[in-house]
């Protein structure tokens, strides 16, 4: 053996024969057992500075590949940083009853904050993007009265027609089914919702898993069709319900962005895609 080492010869070959086929029967293929590689779409230099052209957050940043990642600091007032969410939320004085408006002057300091994204009572907030079904979001959370049992507080996800179909994260604690605004059931225990208390939390749904996460943890998770039923491109925002009033103070959102939604903005990325998968029978 030492001879055939000195000789240059790999080492494979003082395998035996039995055991240097099974190392070749593991090794990846180049291709697809159909003999044609996929070649995967790569965004050109313009392409991605149009597709961050779209968005009017804090911190923007995309990969040739589609990954997308976006950062609100709502702390910074900084008002056009709503209008990548809707409902658009109304200025600190706006309409009587509006669910989601910008935190007034004393309001953050009752928390510790210098400001944020006030939401009360029950309603939905969603960022404008649409994913696909591989994308976290982490958030910032501040209570100003505390909670009740029933309350929720979601990170959610939501696909079809009219966002018809949404899984949420529930302070990080439960995956929740959502009905509209209202939880159709979950797993896993609500957290209590503690006044003044930050929570860290949100979601990441990864090859079809949907995990809820709270301090950077998973908490519980789910793959059942009985959250994510006929999972498809979807959107990304908070749905609330109860005694809720809290503010948002911060939100990353990190993913793969559903590059067809992209180019109904941007005709040349539109006409791009077409040829790519006319030529190479990708989807």
């Amino acid at each position: 053996m030492a001879l055939l080492l000195l000789l240059g010869l790999p080492l494979a070959t003082l395998l035996p024969l039995e055991t240097r086929l099974q190392l070749l029967a593991d090794e990846p293929l180049d291709t697809p057992a159909g003999g044609k590689k996929e070649v995967q779409f790569v965004l050109l230099e313009e392409e991605r500075s149009r597709i961050l052209d779209l968005f009017q957050a804090t911190g923007e940043k995309i990969s040739p590949n589609g990954t997308l990642e976006l950062i609100y600091d709502f702390t910074s007032k900084n008002e056009i940083l709503g209008e990548d969410w809707s409902p658009i939320p109304t200025n600190p004085f706006g309409r009587i009853g509006q669910p989601v408006r910008w935190t007034r002057g004393g309001e953050g300091g009752v928390v510790g904050v210098a400001g944020g994204i006030y939401m009360a009572d029950k309603g939905q907030w969603f960022h404008r993007a649409v994913w696909k079904p591989q994308v976290k979001v982490e958030s910032t959370f501040y209570s100003f009265c505390g909670g009740s049992v029933g309350d929720m507080v979601a990170a959610t996800y939501g696909w079809t027609k009219g966002l018809r179909r949404r899984v949420g994260s529930n302070l990080g604690s439960q995956v929740m089914r959502i009905s509209g605004v209202k939880p159709a059931g979950g797993i896993g225990k609500p957290s209590e919702i503690i006044f003044r208390e930050p929570v860290n939390f949100g979601f990441e749904l990864k090859d079809g898993q949907f995990s809820a996460q709270r301090g950077g943890r998973t908490q519980q998770q789910s793959s059942s069709s009985k959250f994510l039923k006929k999972l498809d491109s979807g959107q990304v925002g908070f749905v609330w319900n109860g005694n809720i009033r809290c503010c948002i103070t911060k939100v990353t959102l990190r993913g793969q962005l559903d590059l067809d939604w992209a180019a109904k903005s941007i005709p040349d990325l539109k006409t791009r895609l077409k040829e790519h998968r006319a030529t190479k029978g990708s989807r």
